[in-house]
Formats: structure tokens, sequence, C-alpha cells
């Protein structure tokens, strides 16, 4: 790879001081007992029930809904730039397997993670059964969960097994999110381990404007690991570890107090902890047996190959998507895949400038890349600042932001100056509606797709989501007329 010299290192020095990134560290602060919280939401409405699954007569009938793991994809809406074109909504909808070739488990990555389970035995709950009966009410369906992990799992599963960490914890994000980096609960939650923004900034994750480290899969599952090894050594139990994750340790510390205070066991199964934490425990466990018993309940699992299905590259500066598309050969939608985190048009502007390819793309994108100039990464083209001209106005009209361009000028401040000429993307129309903007402080802030149901009205939507009918109506161009299976766009936070 050709080195950038020093004139263009200077440079980048600035871009990088400009756009605010900061390098992650590889170890949080010791952080407060109380900012950090794992986030899951509750499904609203009855009607969310699975079809053709008997109604368990001890639970009250909006109630079931709450364990429902197809709960997880509906409720948690994916942000709009996610590659996921739609998720399964029906028992209809779901791909059915009708052979299970139960030897070819011990060709796949479970063989190995199995080996590596370690958390206590499931305690039988409410919760506990009918989770298991959602998830394996066809035959098809819990491999088809299983299989949304099939890029991310190889990696987190090698974090796990590297850190000496118990292999459940791997398929937390099952529970979190359904393994979807695009995850975004209206609470503002966000990738496959649903961090809020106040958590991230504690786990030194940066919300930059060009990525998203929520959504990265490396960056985020360093956080997450992290912050669960810290609550193991504060609670010196797994399962308490991982109801710290979604409830905060001062939830946990207090419910332990209460317990000491009364002469009670202070385990997870005998405190009085939230709904939310006490099904999101069992929801893991749940999911653990059956992986560990589908030989012998015939369950199939998905063929994911253990070894990791991509490669980090290292870039000598950010790098526009449409350049990255015409190096490595591949569609827009899989370099989304591989790099869930990029928010923007081009890649992320911190330090080290990192891309994600499949395997299959890495030497073909590395021998484009040695005819490529540094300063051709991104490309530009002149843009004469008139009269009025604001850096945020110019910066809107062609689908870029303000750091971007000042990164582009190597300006230290925004002030701009009419007759003078400055450098623009001249990357493609196409891209930039693709990879849209999501900026943070913006004035809808993270935005979310939602499919309309049978019933929905916009009134009902923006109640549900704290926002108005107007921002639906302004974001979505739309009267009050919605259909069923329409996609909106809908603000969170």
């Amino acid at each position: 790879m050709q080195m950038i010299n020093n004139r263009h290192s200077a440079w980048f020095a600035i871009v990088l001081l400009m756009a605010g990134c900061q390098t992650v560290q590889q170890s949080p602060e010791t952080m407060s007992e109380t900012a950090v919280s794992s986030v899951s939401v509750e499904p609203q409405s009855s009607e969310e029930t699975l079809p053709s699954v008997e109604q368990d007569p001890l639970e009250a009938k909006d109630d079931s809904a709450l364990y429902d793991p197809l709960a997880i994809i509906r409720e948690l809406g994916e942000a709009i730039d996610s590659p996921n074109i739609s998720e399964p909504e029906t028992q209809e909808d779901l791909p059915i397997e009708s052979t299970t070739d139960l030897a070819a488990i011990e060709t796949t990555i479970w063989a190995d993670i199995i080996q590596g389970f370690a958390l206590s035995e499931l305690k039988e709950t409410k919760y506990a059964d009918l989770h298991r009966r959602r998830l394996t009410h066809s035959p098809g369906f819990f491999s088809d969960f299983l299989v949304k992990a099939d890029i991310y799992l190889p990696y987190v599963w090698d974090e796990v097994k590297r850190r000496g960490l118990p292999s459940e914890l791997a398929l937390l994000p099952y529970v979190e999110s359904a393994y979807s980096p695009w995850a975004v609960s209206r609470m503002g939650a966000v990738g496959m381990w649903q961090i809020m923004p106040g958590t991230a900034r504690v786990l030194k994750l940066k919300l930059g404007q060009t990525c998203d480290q929520r959504r990265d899969v490396i960056h985020s599952t360093r956080a997450a690991l992290d912050y669960l090894e810290q609550m193991h050594a504060k609670f010196g139990d797994w399962l308490l570890a991982i109801a710290a994750y979604n409830a905060g340790p001062g939830r946990i510390d207090r419910a332990i107090r209460q317990n000491k205070r009364a002469g009670k066991a202070t385990d997870f199964w005998s405190l009085k902890l939230p709904r939310e934490t006490r099904r999101y425990v069992p929801r893991l466990l749940v999911t653990r047996d059956l992986i560990l018993d589908a030989n012998d309940q015939g369950i199939e699992l998905p063929d994911i190959d253990p070894s990791i299905p991509f490669k980090t590259l290292t870039l000598e500066a950010p790098m526009e998507v449409s350049l990255v598309q015409e190096l490595s050969g591949l569609p827009l939608e899989d370099i989304r895949r591989y790099n869930p985190c990029i928010r923007s048009w081009i890649t992320p502007a911190q330090e080290p400038y990192q891309l994600v390819l499949p395997n299959t793309a890495v030497q073909e994108f590395s021998t484009r890349l040695v005819s490529v100039s540094v300063r051709d990464y991104v490309r530009t083209r002149p843009y004469e600042v008139k009269s009025g001209d604001t850096l945020s106005e110019i910066a809107g009209r062609i689908g870029a932001t303000v750091p971007e361009l000042m990164m582009l000028n190597g300006m230290t401040n925004s002030r701009i100056v009419a007759g003078r000429t400055i450098r623009v993307p001249s990357t493609s129309e196409n891209i930039s509606k693709q990879l849209v903007n999501l900026e943070l402080g913006n004035d809808y802030g993270e935005t979310i797709r939602y499919k309309v149901r049978s019933g929905d009205s916009l009134w009902k939507i923006a109640r549900r989501f704290q926002t108005t009918v107007k921002n639906l109506r302004k974001l979505n161009a739309t009267s009050n007329l919605i259909r069923p299976g329409e996609w909106l766009v809908v603000p969170v936070n």
C-alpha cells in the first residue's frame, strides 16, 4: 500500500482534530453504577403474538406478547440506512427446512461454542417455558433466527473465547437485537449490543458523524464484553452480571441489599427484579439449552463457519464509499453489512482509518488500491462560495456534513468568505442518497424504519414513538393515509 507523504500526514492530523475523533481505548474507566444500562423495548400490543401458539391460561392476554422472541425484531426498529429489507412477520413467511442433518453440527461453529457453555442451569419459569415454545413453534424458525448472526457471530465468539468467558455471552446479542447492528430501540439504544448514548460515552465508543461505533461489530463487542467483565468482578456471579447489563448494577445492588436484610438468598432467581430483567436472563439460557440439546431434540442449527469471514484493513486516510465499491467490486449492500457503523458517504474519519471487507474481496481491493493516490481517496470538485452561503447550507445541499467539508479543506473553523473556492465531494448522488446521513443532533435525532401494521394510524405511531404526526408527515412526505405493509421513517430519542 502506498504510504502517505508528510504533507498529507499533517493534513489528516488536522482532519482528525476537526472531526473530534479519538482512538478507542482498550479498557474503559471505572463507571458510575447508575450511568450504564442496556435497554430492551417492551412490546405494546397483544396483536403481536405469533399465530398458532396456544395461549397459556395463566397469562394475561396482553402479557403474552412480552415473551415473543419476534418482539426483538418487531419492536427494535432498524436504522434507516440498514441494508436489511424486511423481517419475517408471520409463521407463513418463515422458511421451513424439511430435513435435519444432525451430523453437520460438528462441522459448524456450534460444536465449539457448546464446549464453552459454563453458566448455571436454567430454573424453569413461565418466561422460560413460553420463550422455548416460541423459538420452536415451527421446524425452521430457530435456525432462521440463529443464522442472522452468520457474519458477526464468528468474531464475537472468537473474542469471548480469547478472554476465557462463558460462551453463552456470544449468544447475548440474539436476546438484545436478533444480532442486528442496525437495531434501534425507541429509547435510543443502538446496535446488536443495544448500547445507549450515555453508555457509549462511558465505554469509550464514538458517535461520530461518519461512524457510530455502537453499530461497529468490533468496537461494540469490545465495549460490551469489557462491561460484562466489570459486572462479573463486582458481583462474582455471571447471571447477576448479565442481569446488571440489562437493568444496571445499581438496581441489582439494591435487590441484593433488600434480600440480605430479609435473610433471603441473593442469587439471580431469588432477587426481586424488573420484569424485563426476569425474562431477559431466562431468554439467554433457553437459547443456550436449545443449542445444547439440538441433537437430542432434532433441532437443526444453521451451518455457520467458525472462521471469521472478514478482515480489517487500515487505510491511510478516509475513503469515499463509492471508491470502496469500485476497488472491491462489492455491491453497496455488502459493504454496509461488513461496515454497519458507516453513516455517511465516507468511511470512518477517525484513526485508525479502518475498513472491513469480506475475505473474498481483500486481495482484489488491495491490488487495485496500489494504483490510487491517497489524495484521491476522496474525489472532490471545486465550489465557489457565494454571498450569503454558510458551510452548513453548502453541506446540506450536497449531502455532506460541516466537519467533512472542514476536513476536505483543512479548515480550523467553519467561517467561509464569498468568492473563495472550496473543495466539495463529487461522490455520486446515488451513493449519497443510499448512505443517509444520520447526524446526531439534527432535527430528528436517530431514525428507524417502521413497517405499518393493520390498525395503525399516524397518530398511534407518533404516540408510540413519542414524536408528532407533523414530524412523521415531513419525514415521509405523506398525508394521513398509510397502508399496512408500508415502511415509514420514524424518529426516536
